[in-house]
């Protein structure tokens, strides 16, 4: 028992040491958008019609409609260059549900899967090109209430 949670507390820091300085170079890094192209914002609506079952806080990072927004633990930032935040979220879903959701859906979003931790806690570690980055922790609350998932996620915005 104490070495899973040793496990995890290495895995989350060893995150942290990885993401947490290209997420924070992210809020300085500026790119170009091509003519005519706009940047994205934030949205809580769908924007496909395949889409029925999921919502949008980032354009390109679904979130199951099963979950609720958990405000006062939520926080997101947005400047000229950059939008990224912590994202947090529970609901009655199963753990093993949303890794296999998140697994699948971010993929098709152009995110790529950079590593997976699964024990008491799941990590799921996203890159995206140079510069966006999503960290994903989810964990069943106590008692086997709610799960919750936390996202930190971090994606340049095209320079106006």
């Amino acid at each position: 028992m104490r070495f899973h949670r040793k496990l995890s507390v290495v895995f989350f820091i060893t995150a942290l040491i990885f993401y947490l300085p290209n997420f924070l170079m992210t809020s300085c890094a500026q790119t170009s958008s091509a003519q005519g192209e706009s940047s994205p914002g934030f949205s809580e609506t769908a924007t496909s019609s395949d889409a029925a079952n999921v919502m949008y806080e980032f354009p390109d990072l679904p979130i199951p409609i099963e979950l609720e927004k958990v405000e006062d633990k939520t926080i997101m930032i947005t400047t000229s260059g950059f939008q990224g935040g912590i994202l947090v979220y529970k609901g009655r879903v199963t753990m093993a549900s949303l890794v296999e959701f998140f697994t699948k859906s971010m993929p098709s979003h152009g995110w790529v899967l950079d590593g997976t931790l699964k024990a008491k806690r799941s990590f799921l570690a996203f890159s995206k090109g140079h510069n966006a980055y999503c960290l994903i922790q989810i964990y069943e609350g106590r008692m086997g209430f709610k799960t919750e998932v936390q996202i930190w996620v971090s994606e340049p915005l095209a320079q106006r």
